[in-house]
This record gives C-alpha cells, sequence and structure tokens, in this order.
C-alpha cells in the first residue's frame, strides 16, 4: 500500500532582505520516505528546514503539510524538528537518562545541559524529540553532529523505525557519508538552485555512497562540491 503524501513544496525561493538563498525548491514526500537534502555551508540547508517546520516563511512558493500550512499543520500534526544546539535551552535541567552511550556514562539529574557534553546533549534532545509516538513528519538538521557510534546507530535504527511506522523523514548533513544509502530522495542545494534525484537515478546499481553523492553534484553544479566525505 502506498503511503499518502505527508509533505508538498511547489517552487519555493527563499531571501534575506535583497540576498537570495535559493529558489524553485519543488518536491512531494510522502510517509515512509526520507529526504536527504545536500549541499555545503551557505547553501540554505537550514533556510529550507526551517520553513518546512514553519518557523519561518518562505520568500515565494507554497508549502503544505497534510494539505495545511506548516504554522497550522505543526499544531495539528506529528511534527519533530531539532537542529542541534539551536533548538536546545541550555538554563532546563536535565532529567536522569542512565547511560546514553556519548562518553557521559550519567547523567545526573539537575544537571544543566550547557554542562553536558556536546554529544550528550545532541542525543538528549535527538531521543526527546524522537520519543513522541504518531509523528507525521520529522525534520533533523545535521542530527549527526556530535554523536559517537553507538549514539549514530542507534540514530539510524530510529529514524528507520519512524519510517516503518509511517513518517515522512527530512535530514539534512555536510558530511555525506551520513546520508549516503539512507533516503529515497536526495535534494541538491547549490548557486540557489536545487535539484532532486530518487536514489536510483544516482547510483542505478548498488546502493547510495558518499562518492555517488559527490559524483551527482558535480555533475549538476560544475564541479563545486565541497563536503565531507567522512569525518
Amino acid at each position: 500500500m502506498t503511503e499518502q503524501v505527508v509533505l508538498v513544496v511547489r517552487a519555493i525561493s527563499a531571501k534575506y532582505g535583497t540576498r537570495e538563498v535559493f529558489h524553485d525548491v519543488a518536491f512531494e514526500l510522502r510517509g515512509g520516505q526520507a529526504l536527504g537534502v545536500v549541499g555545503s555551508s551557505g547553501a540554505g540547508k537550514t533556510t529550507l528546514l526551517r520553513i518546512l517546520a514553519g518557523l519561518m516563511r518562505q520568500s515565494s512558493g507554497e508549502v503544505r503539510l497534510d494539505g495545511r500550512e506548516p504554522r497550522e499543520a505543526v499544531l495539528r500534526s506529528g511534527v519533530a524538528y531539532f537542529a542541534g544546539e539551536a533548538t536546545l535551552p541550555g538554563s532546563v535541567r536535565a532529567m536522569k537518562w542512565g547511560r546514553l552511550g556519548t562518553g557521559d556514562p550519567v547523567m545526573a539529574e539537575g544537571r544543566r545541559l550547557r554542562m553536558l557534553s556536546r554529544g550528550t546533549r545532541q542525543l538528549l534532545g535527538l531521543r526527546t524529540v524522537l520519543g513522541r509516538e504518531a509523528l507525521r513528519l520529522v525534520i533533523l538538521d545535521e542530527p549527526w553532529e556530535g554523536l559517537d557510534p553507538d549514539a549514530s546507530r542507534w540514530l539510524s535504527v530510529t529514524v528507520e523505525t519512524k519510517r516503518d511506522r509511517g513518517a515522512a523523514v527530512v535530514l539534512s548533513s555536510h558530511r555525506l557519508h551520513d546520508l549516503a544509502g539512507v533516503c529515497d530522495l536526495y535534494l541538491f542545494l547549490a548557486n540557489h538552485q536545487a535539484v532532486v534525484l530518487r536514489a536510483h537515478e544516482i547510483a542505478p546499481v548498488g546502493p547510495v555512497t558518499a562518492a555517488t553523492l559527490t559524483d551527482a553534484f558535480d555533475r549538476l553544479h560544475g564541479g563545486t562540491a565541497r563536503f565531507r566525505a567522512a569525518s
């Protein structure tokens, strides 16, 4: 059974003042699908994800989440958004979570988030956001930042579980190996433009890899890709 379309993006553009970030971004995402947003620093990945989450408005075009404007939909639909440090209020006290697999064996109850390691803060935020049930859309901006291998595996398994339960997922990363092989669609941002390709269009034989993602970006944008294929 084909899942319903959750997210529809029609020819959106974004500007900061007179500076154009991107234009004519368009795609549809169904429940159970994942979209990987690929682009170097400053290409507009975070801006795009903030628009999808209803945190800012596009300059033109249309975004619909379950048929509604994002700002309205986040109040009605199950939407999870996480963007690392920018999402965590450092003054909020953390509860006792036990072993998290990030170098902090036990997060003592009452410790402020800013006193924890970067990886633990990142994982705590992800666990809090992804712990919600009945999610329709999951939007994660650079979710692998600061995570150790155990936490990274937990994130991959959790995202796959949310997809199996019908959630649409949008992921961004500047490290291509994070996105390689885990998405159905890839949106490439560069030179203010966007191109969306399906996984089989990037790698007709075998899984999508960091190398095939880089090759696809170079073909689309004239060899201007500047990514870290591995950390």
